[in-house]
């Protein structure tokens, strides 16, 4: 999980180096020669060997990769950290390319031996392109092309001894830009590839300090932490000790006087009617007067039924007793326990006052599994609770079973829910424990009360996601939200019903629009009984404009596949064309679901045999839903979960729960036959056919057949932009667009 980190630096203090503070000239000659679009910035730097025998991955990896943004205004100071590993049984000499950010200056390298700061040697060259275009020549390996057209500094790396370990550190400073008050700070970490090993250990940390408080501060790439220091102070992290590349680091903020900041991110390909949208909005760090929590009515619904016996009530009793104790001053709260009868602590919810907290921690105490669930009999009571009008009201509702007493027709649960909560004032959170629970049932009862539902895998601990599903609803800031957007166009919003704000979330709303220009957003909602309204002028980008990068698109992608699944999941709609619509997008962004996996099988037909997916996809559906039914479905509901509120563009293809041993267990699939590389998907089909674009049908005849590292190979390569460059940097044969063409690339023989 990610957390914050202090920032740091390296314990010894380096000799100065002023050798190594001038870049490798020839900058006009390599934009000359690779004229086109500008690569992204890469910024992670690797080894090549000196030896030209030696091959450039393979024999070296990255231990731990740690990065450092130190944000004062619009000026960046970033300090990367990296620890190579020598992995052969011989010494390794090599040189440190890397690549600079657009408008970086390297204010130091620093090579360290344990703690002792040595200098590099900055090699200097008159023709960089002919240094690196050698270094490709000679290797020939295909990552390296992506870094054709860039300037870069090349140091010498003193002598790695085998087995061993080098730190080393460099510093750089970076202007950046912002674009209609949204400011980017980007990493790029393609080159961290080329490590013969996943890195160990991957940290990014960002200081960022700004003259007008923060707004909204969002990662279309990183799950990170933000911690708000202040009103105009922020640290964000991120951390992985798991997993390898998570793609480049993308971080997005901007400024604002509101009380909710706001912020529009767009992105219109040129050859598409409508452009895609992302509106955030976060409440800005409160003042100490807006640091007094707004009263909530609030109701625990707890299952005590016989499957809860043992861990599970144990973990729900310390939940219970936390939350219980977390209730904010003039919060009013209920507790119920439920089995084949349904116990109300009271009659009507109670101010928790210390007398009333501590009867409620004695009920829990008294809690035991035993019997059947009437959720029903549970649900009922829960929602026809008198509350105060100006007061939110919440309902966190956990079940590990079935209805087994009482009510038990999913159909007539829904319409007593409903007829409960005529008015829709109270929200229903569902927490489902364990695979053994109705989920078709649970999704509807939560999306039907503007609530959401949330799940528990086997073995996990209970109590930790009661927790943290109270924190998130402890604090509310704007309740029944709405938001209009004016002068442009916006339809398919997704999701249809905005969330509550509460204090410390975000609201991300995915569309898309028809018109690029200024525009007007509304946002509107109620705080107690004082309805509210939000006016931003904003500038959605016109066609063929906006960010480089397309994660609006896929996120809004993923949001819509989960949409289209619910309507035939909770909703029982079998029209073929909602199953043409998921396969389409399934296809086009690479986002591949327990539904469309077979588009990643390497064996399998290709992906632009439209009709034949269709027909698999709707047998696995089809096949699926049946499955829910009789068994768990857990998996799929945890899978929609995940889709429903997708804040971030799916790494590479993701991948999904599916249930396993008879549905009493589940396990992760991760999918590798597909990735997306500068904004176009790739299929791998095969050794012999490779990695086929998606705008480009498996079986296409192409225009031209080039053999890698050929003279007609490097000419090739002096027609392409920098995208296309980075889409050439894939192994083996490729089947791909470039230049409007269908072009083979193969090994040479």
């Amino acid at each position: 999980m990610p957390r914050p980190f202090p920032l740091t630096t390296p314990a010894t203090p380096p000799r100065r180096l002023a050798p190594l503070l001038r870049p490798v000239p020839a900058l006009a000659v390599l934009l000359a020669l690779f004229a086109g679009t500008a690569p992204a910035a890469e910024a992670s730097g690797f080894l090549v060997p000196v030896e030209a025998s030696r091959a450039v991955r393979g024999g070296w990896s990255i231990d731990r990769y740690e990065v450092d943004a130190v944000v004062r205004g619009p000026h960046a100071r970033v300090t990367v950290q990296q620890v190579f590993r020598n992995l052969t049984a011989a010494t390794l000499e090599a040189d440190y390319i890397f690549p600079l950010p657009r408008g970086a200056m390297v204010s130091s390298i620093t090579l360290f031996e344990g703690s002792k700061g040595l200098e590099g040697r900055l090699l200097r060259d008159t023709d960089a392109l002919r240094v690196y275009e050698q270094i490709v020549r000679e290797r020939r390996d295909p990552a390296l092309l992506q870094y054709l057209g860039q300037n870069f500094y090349r140091v010498r790396v003193f002598p790695i001894p085998a087995g061993q370990t080098r730190k080393l550190v460099l510093k750089y400073d970076q202007t950046l830009s912002a674009d209609s008050g949204l400011v980017e700070l980007a990493h790029p970490l393609g080159s961290t590839r080329l490590s013969a090993r996943p890195i160990a250990t991957m940290i990014l940390r960002a200081d960022v300090q700004t003259k007008a408080p923060i707004g909204p501060i969002y990662s279309p790439t990183h799950d990170v932490a933000v911690v708000r220091k202040a009103k105009n102070h922020a640290l964000i992290s991120f951390e992985s000790s798991t997993r390898g590349e998570r793609g480049d680091f993308l971080l997005y903020w901007s400024t604002t006087s509101r009380r909710i900041g706001a912020s529009l991110l767009t992105y219109w390909p040129k050859h598409e009617a409508q452009g895609y949208f992302l509106f955030l909005a976060t409440p800005r760090v409160p003042t100490a007067q807006e640091l007094v929590p707004r009263p909530k009515n609030i109701t625990f619904v707890v299952d005590t039924s016989g499957s809860m016996a043992g861990e599970k009530i144990e973990q729900v009793r310390a939940a219970l007793k936390q939350v219980i104790g977390a209730l904010n001053e003039g919060d009013r709260f209920n507790v119920i326990a439920y089995h084949s009868a349904v116990q109300p602590l009271w009659e009507r919810p109670r101010v928790g006052k210390p007398a009333a907290r501590k009867e409620a921690l004695a009920f829990v105490d008294r809690l035991q599994a035993e019997g059947g669930t009437n959720i029903e009999g549970a649900l009922r009571a829960a929602l026809r609770a008198p509350h105060p009008p100006d007061m939110p009201s919440v309902v966190m509702f956990l079940t590990d079973g079935r209805p087994t007493m009482g009510v038990q027709e999913p159909d007539k649960i829904l319409a007593s829910a409903k007829q409960a909560n005529a008015d829709g004032t109270t929200r229903v959170f569902v927490l489902g424990v364990g695979v053994d629970v109705n989920t078709v049932l649970l999704d509807r009862i939560a999306l039907a009360n503007k609530g959401a539902p949330a799940f528990v895998r086997p073995r996990e601990n209970v109590e930790l996601k009661v927790s943290g599903l109270y924190d998130k609803i402890r604090y509310p800031v704007l309740t029944d939200v709405t938001l209009t957007a004016r002068g442009m166009q916006a339809s398919d919003p997704l999701p249809r019903q905005l969330p509550d704000v509460f204090r410390g979330s975000e609201i991300v709303l995915a569309g898309r629009y028809g018109a690029g220009g200024p525009a007007e957003l509304v946002l509107a909602g109620r705080d107690g009984a004082l309805e509210l309204e939000f006016h931003y002028s904003l500038t959605a980008a016109r066609q063929g404009a906006g960010l480089r990068n397309d994660f609006p698109a896929r996120v809004w992608a993923t949001r819509r596949i989960a949409e289209l699944l619910d309507s035939i999941r909770l909703h029982k709609q079998r029209d073929p064309e909602l199953v043409n619509e998921i396969v389409r997008l399934s296809t086009k962004f690479g986002i591949l679901t327990e539904y469309t996996s077979f588009l990643a099988d390497e064996t399998g037909v290709s992906h632009s045999a439209h009709a034949v997916n269709r027909r698999r996809a709707q047998k696995n559906i089809d096949g699926l839903a049946g499955r829910e039914v009789g068994g768990s479905g857990w998996a799929q509901s945890a899978n929609q979960v995940t889709r429903r509120g997708a804040a971030r563009a799916p790494q590479a293809a993701g991948g999904y729960f599916l249930s396993t041993a008879g549905d009493r267990d589940v396990r992760r699939v991760e999918l590798s036959g597909v990735h997306v590389v500068r904004n176009r998907t790739f299929y791998f089909r095969g050794t012999k056919i490779g990695w086929v674009d998606v705008d480009v049908p498996d079986a296409a005849k192409p225009e031209e057949v080039v053999e890698r590292w050929t003279p007609r190979f490097f000419e090739l390569l002096k027609t392409t932009d920098g995208d296309e460059r980075a889409r050439l940097a894939q192994a083996g044969p490729l089947l791909l667009r470039l230049q409007g063409r269908v072009v083979r690339i193969v090994d040479a023989k």
